[in-house]
């Protein structure tokens, strides 16, 4: 074997040799000249440097020595010895070849220049010698800014670090499996730089990204193709066994190389913004069909998805219950799970946590009723609200499960929490849909609500720690658990209700303690994004409280705590009219966008664009949760005016209906399969109660006139929207089952008159007041 390596090299030497002289440097530098290669001949490899320009200078961003492809193959896996045997630069288009023959076969790397500034790309084609059995082909980059040597929980090795997934093994990797935003990213300083894969809709899933921080002199990150396998829960390692070449075939990568000054730890905003531009736009117009069910396509429409959420669904689970103080009407939305983590004894109960939030569902519930002036449904919803208010408060504090047959109460989730503890973030969410209910749907009822959340109120200000925190678990005697008692992200959920307590009793206690849990946020959690709650640590992806990548220097970290900060910013920038608030807001909001799905992946059944995994130790997709982002996005929306907000909303809504009833889909390992079934809250009536929140606004499609934006909601994509003066056009589509859209606009005035051109049709004359009221209902081909 070793002679047969030797010979092959020697060859691939004396090739070389006989070629054409080939140059010693070359250069490729993209429109604008932000970002630059420069290769130079080192013996038979190549040095390769990534700068930025920066300040007037040239500064290193990513670079490598020799060889930037790496190639293992045989077994155990070996990386094989490669020399250049072609070193090219062409003008039309812009680009360099380096071709490559390495023991085992051979490299084409193809740089090219793109119309972005800092951006650019990469394809690569390994041909391997026949019998070769492939392991791996990749390739890899170093960090030049380097580290330094903190590591504290406010200042680590450097600035900012992504990836999907972290490492409890030093192989770890994160698969295409687990491509939800692809790309991995480092950021030192004002040097940003990425990996981007370009992804096809044929890619085969033995893509992989890689990252490592401290293991080297320097922290790296690659990219390629490479054979992985699952371990644990949700962990994904490199392969000793596996291979990804086929004979006869050619193994073939792209990506994107991004690098380029940006703002000190938000780089990664200008990699979120690239993400939509580049994938999730293209991917969502082509997608109005991302509603249908995977199991049962007939459930495609959202009046479809109406009947089957809050007549058949909710009408099964629903159950009248005696009010447990007496009196009152009472009722709750069951769950039918076991607070103790028993999943084959479930039981008839009401949950009101982070989760299961039975609150807003009958929130979602009551809406329906009103808009089809459903009395009895309006009075069902409201008993759950009812059986919510006589939870008993001891000081403040009050249980969020109810267990139906034995009429008790208990006070927190035993199997994701401490069930003899009060959980804050549950209280929390539980009082904020209290406060909603009391201002938006009965506000006959404002007194009552208020009095009780009040209570809660007092409570969270009382135990308020110094620093802002608030902490996340309170004992029988309302001491606080030494979990998560001086460092969470939970306080952000806190920080939401007392800012809308504020708003709603005009009291400053409440809003000056909102602000200060909120300024402990952006103090302690944002600098290395510590967004630690229950979840983090206590469901299924199971960790030690003190849990820490060490290789990627990155800590654990769950997006429900992110959502809530990015509601509460928004909160206090709406109480404060303080624009650092929204900017902040918007800050923490890209970053949660990072776990959102950007395209849909050809391996997987249901369409997965616009869903969200978890954390960075789970591997689900398209998990419910999306539900609180689409409404969370929508608001944003209203305030900055971004569209791709608005189209992220429209995604996000959509992406439960593909997997409901299950909570996700591929929660672990190479599975192509639904998650598990976790009930009405946690799939198709939370995803339903956040197409009725934004129906409101979005109809089935959606023109705003200001902004000049449009985007289908139910089942239908707008497109080519033009507006100049009072004429307003654009193109429509949608499933074949929808004959009729409901068109709302926004930015109308209301004392103009309006032509409304559709798909180059005649023009329609609408007057402004009842295009604001009432929208337009355009009539569509059968075969739209």
């Amino acid at each position: 074997m070793k002679i047969l390596f030797a010979i092959s090299l020697l060859l691939a030497n004396a090739a070389i040799l006989r070629g054409e002289q080939q140059p010693s440097r070359l250069a490729l530098m993209a429109q604008g000249g932000k970002i630059r290669v420069q290769i130079v001949r080192d013996g038979q490899g190549a040095n390769e440097v990534i700068e930025i320009l920066q300040n007037g200078k040239w500064t290193g961003a990513l670079s490598t020595r020799g060889f930037v492809t790496r190639v293992t193959s045989g077994t155990p896996a070996n990386l094989q010895a490669c020399a250049i045997k072609s070193l090219k630069a062409r003008k039309r288009p812009a680009k360099i070849v380096i071709i490559s023959n390495c023991a085992t076969g051979s490299v084409q790397r193809v740089l090219s220049l793109t119309t972005e500034p800092d951006a650019i790309s990469v394809q690569v084609q390994f041909t391997p010698n026949p019998g070769t059995v492939t392991r791996s082909v990749e390739d890899r980059y170093v960090f030049v800014p380097g580290r330094r040597a903190s590591d504290t929980q406010t200042s680590g090795p450097v600035d900012f670090v992504w990836s999907q997934n972290l490492k409890n093994e030093s192989d770890g990797l994160i698969p295409q499996w687990g491509f939800k935003s692809p790309v991995v990213m480092l950021q030192q300083g004002a040097v940003l730089a990425a990996l981007m894969p370009a992804l096809a809709t044929h890619s085969e899933p033995h893509l992989a990204l890689d990252l490592d921080v401290t293991s080297e002199a320097k922290p790296w990150m690659s990219y390629g193709a490479v054979a992985s396998e699952p371990y644990g829960h949700s962990y994904f390692r490199r392969s000793s066994n596996s291979a990804i070449s086929t004979p006869g075939k050619t193994i073939d990568y792209a990506y994107t190389i991004v690098a380029s000054p940006q703002p000190l730890k938000l780089g990664y905003r200008r990699i979120v913004r690239r993400l939509w531009q580049t994938m999730g736009h293209e991917a969502l117009l082509m997608s109005k069909d991302l509603q249908k069910n995977v199991r049962q396509p007939e459930l495609e429409t959202f009046d479809e998805w109406r009947r089957e959420a809050w007549i058949r669904y909710a009408d099964e689970v629903y159950r009248q219950v005696d009010c447990p103080a007496g009196g009152g009407n009472c009722g709750t939305l069951l769950s039918n799970r076991n607070y103790l983590g028993y999943w084959d004894k479930p039981e008839e109960d009401a949950w009101f946590n982070s989760w299961f939030q039975s609150l807003r569902t009958a929130y979602g519930w009551y809406l329906y009723g009103r808009k089809t002036q459903n009395a009895d449904i309006q009075r069902k919803a409201e008993s759950v609200l009812t059986l919510a208010l006589q939870s008993p408060q001891q000081d403040g504090a009050f249980p969020t499960i109810y267990l139906v047959s034995s009429h008790r109460w208990i006070k927190e989730d035993g199997w994701a929490g401490f069930s003899d503890d009060y959980h804050a973030f549950c209280m929390s969410w539980t009082a904020y849909w209290m406060l909603r209910w009391a201002e938006e749907l009965t506000p006959n009822r404002k007194g009552e609500i208020t009095a009780f959340v009040r209570r809660y109120g007092d409570f969270l200000v009382q135990h308020q720690r110094p620093s802002g925190v608030i902490p996340s678990w309170f004992d029988a005697e309302l001491k606080p658990r030494q979990e998560f008692r001086d460092l969470n992200a939970e306080t952000a959920g806190s920080a939401l209700l007392l800012l809308r307590l504020g708003e709603v009793t005009g009291e400053k206690t409440y809003t000056d303690a909102g602000t200060r849990a909120m300024e402990f946020v952006s103090r302690e959690v944002l600098p290395r994004q510590l967004w630690w709650d229950f979840e983090t640590f206590k469901s299924c992806a199971r960790k030690n409280f003190d849990f820490y990548d060490r290789v990627t220097a990155q800590y654990p970290q769950n997006n429900l705590s992110t959502m809530q900060a990015a509601m509460a910013y928004l909160e206090l920038y709406r109480t404060s009219k303080e624009r650092k608030w929204l900017q902040k807001g918007s800050e923490v909001l890209d970053y949660l966008l990072l776990t959102q799905q950007v395209w849909n992946p050809p391996y997987f059944d249901p369409k997965l664009l616009g869903g969200f995994t978890t954390q960075n130790t789970d591997a689900e997709w398209s998990d419910a949760r999306q539900c609180y982002a689409a409404v969370l996005l929508l608001d944003y929306y209203k305030e900055t005016g971004e569209a791709e907000y608005l189209e992220r909303a429209v995604g996000a809504a959509r992406a439960t209906f593909a997997v409901a009833p299950w909570e996700n889909w591929a929660h672990t390992g190479f599975k192509n399969e639904p998650g598990s079934m976790t009930g009405f809250h946690w799939g198709t009536g939370s995803a339903m109660t956040s197409v009725e929140i934004m129906s409101g606004t979005l109809g089935d499609a959606f023109v705003d006139l200001r902004r000049k934006h449009a985007v289908g909601f139910n089942g239908s994509t707008l497109t080519n929207l033009r507006v100049s003066g009072n004429t307003i056009s654009f193109e429509a589509e949608a499933v074949p089952k929808l004959q009729e859209l409901v068109v709302r606009f926004a930015g109308v005035n209301q004392t103009a008159q309006y032509r409304i051109v559709v798909n180059h049709q005649a023009p329609v004359i609408v007057f402004g007041n009842k295009l604001a009221s009432d929208g337009y209902t355009l009539r569509l081909d059968a075969g739209n």
